[in-house]
């Protein structure tokens, strides 16, 4: 064979083999797009779905509360002053106690009354021997008075007889008239220690009642807000020494638009919430309803009772008040955020069992801090729409997500 035959055969090999690889990977670069534009199929229906959070309507009791704000008050709060003067020997309670009704707050220098006292009763002990004297010396004067009356008798007979002389006779009238003067003079004797007696009990008792005063006490059962007294102090009849508040129960007082005042009575449910935060809370009842509307307000005055749970709930607290004026037991509920409103009408958004979504419109009922009743547009057991509801339209695919 020539060179140059040899030449061609080698380019032609050179050919074929090129056109062979060249169409092999045609091939293989037709599979993958095939490939690729399957998987971007499926990819691209993942993105058509609108992934949302749901809930299932459910029957349930919900509780329609009038809602208002207010700052407690004490059950009672006064100032307890002093009754008697003197220096302050003990102080006892301080600001933040709690005391029960007639503990000793504080002492007063009680030494020179205690004197009074002792020599009152020393009179007074005086008075009723002097007393129990005189009716000794009464008792004898009225049984000599007896004797001279007997004699006397006697001897007037005797006189009628001719017996005795009238001189006689009228020196026993006159003994008889001097005993008798005795007599009511012991009389009168006993009447004043009787009299005596009587004075210098009350003065016993008076002087009790001092010293007792000068142990200021708590009038109630309650907690000190203010100690104004300090040990070694001057007081005054009247110096104020103790603030003492009773914060067992605590009442606030509400005031309700005049419509709304229809529905509260005494003894419903009540919740007092605290602050704006809401956390802590307390339960408690309407105690009284004013008969009486507010001419410059339009409102209705409604007392509210409760025992705090906590100590955080203080007078002057500010809370948030809600009294359960009605309650539907068997109401369908929803998610307060699965309603949304549009154009002035509330509507949800439902999926169905198939995933696709609908809109429905909603005429809703009473509503609490986290549901509402649906009147009518949901029925118990469809799942509503709770995050994500904002870009559905009717028909749109929906991909649940989250619990």
């Amino acid at each position: 064979m020539s060179t140059r035959r040899k030449a061609y055969l080698c380019l032609l090999a050179a050919i074929a083999l090129g056109g062979g690889s060249y169409f092999a990977h045609g091939r293989l670069s037709t599979s993958e797009s095939e490939a690729g534009v399957s998987a971007g199929g499926s990819s691209t229906a993942a993105e058509e779905s609108i992934p949302v959070a749901i809930a299932v309507a459910a029957r349930g009791p919900i509780v329609h509360s009038l809602a208002s704000t207010a700052n407690l008050r004490a059950r009672r709060e006064v100032e307890v002053a002093t009754q008697a003067a003197g220096i302050v020997t003990a102080v006892r309670a301080e600001e933040g106690d709690r005391v029960g009704a007639g503990q000793v707050l504080c002492s007063l220098d009680d030494r020179e009354l205690r004197i009074d006292l002792e020599l009152a009763e020393q009179r007074l002990a005086q008075t009723r021997i002097q007393l129990e004297a005189a009716g000794i010396r009464k008792e004898q004067t009225e049984t000599r008075l007896a004797n001279k009356r007997d004699e006397l008798n006697r001897n007037e007979e005797a006189l009628e007889q001719g017996l005795l002389a009238e001189s006689e006779v009228s020196v026993q009238r006159h003994d008889v008239q001097d005993l008798e003067h005795e007599v009511r003079v012991v009389e009168s004797t006993v009447r004043e220690s009787l009299f005596r007696i009587e004075e210098l009990e009350s003065e016993i008792e008076k002087v009790k009642l001092q010293i007792s005063q000068t142990s200021i006490t708590a009038p109630f059962r309650g907690q000190i807000t203010e100690r104004s007294v300090e040990l070694g102090q001057s007081v005054r009849i009247g110096d104020r020494l103790y603030k003492l508040g009773a914060f067992t129960p605590l009442y606030a007082d509400v005031f309700i638009p005049e419509q709304d005042s229809r529905q509260v009575r005494p003894g419903q449910h009540v919740t007092v919430r605290l602050g704006t935060g809401e956390v802590e809370m307390a339960e408690g009842v309407v105690e009284r309803v004013s008969p009486v509307v507010d001419e410059e307000t339009g409102t209705v005055k409604g007392t509210v009772r409760f025992d705090p749970p906590s100590a955080a709930f203080r007078p002057g607290a500010f809370v948030r008040v809600e009294i359960d004026v009605d309650i539907h037991e068997d109401a369908v509920l929803i998610p307060k955020q699965a309603v949304m409103e549009e154009d002035g009408r509330l509507f949800v958004a439902i999926v169905e069992p198939s995933g696709f979504a609908r809109r429905a419109p909603v005429e809703t009922g009473y509503q609490d801090e986290a549901r509402v009743e649906v009147i009518s547009g949901v029925a118990e057991g469809e799942a509503v729409v709770t995050a994500g509801q904002g870009k559905i339209k009717n028909g749109d695919r929906t991909r649940i997500v989250g619990d």
